[in-house]
């Protein structure tokens, strides 16, 4: 499995794609700050708006049955907090493309700078057998973003 370094994922000054949101109130935990998880389902919100973006409707082939691509692995690390109403860009600024699987960093950007940066692992494979399959065509762009 491809790793990005986290050192070379923070610092990375241009990105393939941005997907702007704000932190909700039920975000939050008692300290006040983003619960460690939601960052999580940015990365995920933002995968699901990559997809469309390169013409693959999520809903759509799983409904269809196309192919499916569940997490392998994801990890997170954690740089500078995130508080209630913070306006907030998630941004992929890497992606490793193999054979049957993707590995895409991603970068959790505020107006001052790197919050967090994560990487997630896709497996692909037929939604029907669960079979490992090859990476999808509308992915190939990804290839270009090592």
């Amino acid at each position: 499995m491809h790793h990005f370094d986290k050192r070379d994922l923070r610092g990375r000054t241009a990105g393939y794609f941005h997907h702007a949101l704000s932190v909700r109130f039920q975000d939050v935990d008692a300290a006040g700050i983003v619960f460690f998880a939601r960052v999580l389902d940015y990365v995920h919100d933002a995968y699901v708006a990559l997809l469309a973006e390169l013409g693959s409707d999520l809903p759509s082939v799983l409904r269809e049955r196309r192919w499916a691509a569940p997490l392998r692995h994801v990890e997170v690390d954690y740089f500078e907090p995130l508080r209630f109403g913070d306006r907030i860009t998630v941004t992929a600024v890497a992606a490793h493309v193999a054979e049957t699987e993707i590995v895409l960093g991603w970068q959790i950007l505020r107006r001052d700078g790197v919050a967090a940066v994560a990487q997630t692992v896709h497996v692909f494979v037929d939604a029907r057998s669960f079979e490992r399959c090859a990476v999808p065509e509308p992915f190939a762009p990804l290839r270009a973003w090592a």
